[in-house]
This record gives C-alpha cells, sequence and structure tokens, in this order.
C-alpha cells in the first residue's frame, strides 16, 4: 500500500471494484421528491453528461443508465521514464450504473422531462389530476 492510497479512507468510495475488471459498481445518489403536480428524481453524477445517460420509462418502471463508453483515449498514451503513474482512478476505469424505480400509478407518462445541470440529473414526471369524486345514484329493486 502507497501513502496514496490514505486517500480512499478519508474520502470514501461509493464504488467497487471486482476482480480482473477495469470497470466501478455504483449506485448513484438519489433524492425524490413528491409535488403537488409531480415527482422529481434528483441523480448525482459528477464526471458525466447528458450523453453518458440513458432514461427509459415502460410500464411504471423508470431507469437511469449509464451509457457504455469504449473511449479508452488516455489508455494509448505512450509512458515514458521519466513519469508514470503511481496512483490512478479518475481515467483508468469506467463507471457502469443502473438504477430502476417503480413509480406510482398516477404518473402522467406523456409528462417526463429531464435536464441535467453541474452533475445533476434533474427528471420532472407530471402527476394526473385526481379524478373528481361522483355521486353514485342508488336505485331501488
Amino acid at each position: 500500500m502507497n501513502e496514496l492510497s490514505l486517500l480512499d479512507s478519508l474520502f470514501g468510495n461509493d464504488g467497487f471494484m471486482l476482480p480482473g475488471y477495469r470497470e466501478t459498481v455504483c449506485a448513484p445518489k438519489v433524492d425524490v421528491v413528491q409535488k403537488k403536480d409531480s415527482y422529481i428524481l434528483y441523480m448525482d453524477l459528477p464526471g458525466k453528461t447528458e450523453k453518458d445517460v440513458d432514461i427509459t420509462l415502460k410500464n411504471d418502471v423508470l431507469t437511469v443508465a449509464s451509457v457504455e463508453n469504449t473511449n479508452d483515449s488516455d489508455e494509448k498514451k505512450e509512458k515514458t521514464d521519466s513519469e508514470y503513474y503511481i496512483l490512478r482512478e479518475r481515467t483508468a476505469r469506467r463507471s457502469q450504473f443502473k438504477r430502476s424505480f417503480t413509480l406510482p400509478k398516477d404518473i402522467d407518462a406523456d409528462k417526463v422531462n429531464a435536464t441535467f445541470k453541474n452533475g445533476i440529473l434533474s427528471i420532472e414526471i407530471g402527476r394526473k389530476e385526481d379524478a373528481a369524486e361522483r355521486k353514485i345514484a342508488i336505485k331501488s329493486a
């Protein structure tokens, strides 16, 4: 263990590495807010952009997943004797994730909007208006 790996214990690590793999498995942190006319999911995705994420909605299940990124341009840089990595976490591995959320029945699938700003993905899902209560007449038999 080198002294730079002590940073792991100070700052924590949300992902874990499977032996023999170069990908980190992680689950991004999410907040869900219920408003009168919508639900909003806020997902922390530091270092990602809107091009790195896929969002799907099927059968009241919202799925947010990372897009497979095969760009390893940093891997192809030539190594020199005067410079080499002693710790490499930022570009050496890709992190993949997939989160699914079962949504309540009152969602309006036609009113879903997603925005990405400053590493935070926001997904707003509209809610259907409550059906008006109506009185049912009782007929005598």
